[in-house]
């Protein structure tokens, strides 16, 4: 599979992925920079859990990749992922408004 063709299950799991508001704001701010679960939680105010529930998700759809500093562990979008040219197009026109 190219950077520019994906299987309609592929980008059917994406759609899905990103029907979260919280998980597609999340990419968002993946997308520049990387951020720790507990910045999540600051951002959005909601529970440690659930931020990791997200980040979960978006790990297993190979879309974020993470490392180690120290204690904390950082996560950034995965430039290496086959499908990180769709996500970089779903995501650009997004505002960054967090609430409504």
């Amino acid at each position: 599979m190219t950077e520019n063709n994906h299987s309609p299950e592929a980008l059917a799991e994406i759609y899905r992925l990103f029907g979260d508001k919280t998980r597609l704001l999340m990419a968002k701010k993946l997308s520049e920079e990387e951020w720790t679960v507990s910045q999540f939680v600051d951002l959005f105010m909601i529970s440690q859990p659930l931020v990791s529930q997200h980040i979960k998700k978006l790990k297993d759809a190979e879309l974020i990749a993470e490392k180690r500093a120290g204690k904390r562990i950082l996560y950034r979008l995965d430039s290496q992922s086959a499908k990180y040219p769709l996500i970089v197009r779903l995501i650009e026109p997004m505002t960054e408004r967090t609430t409504e």
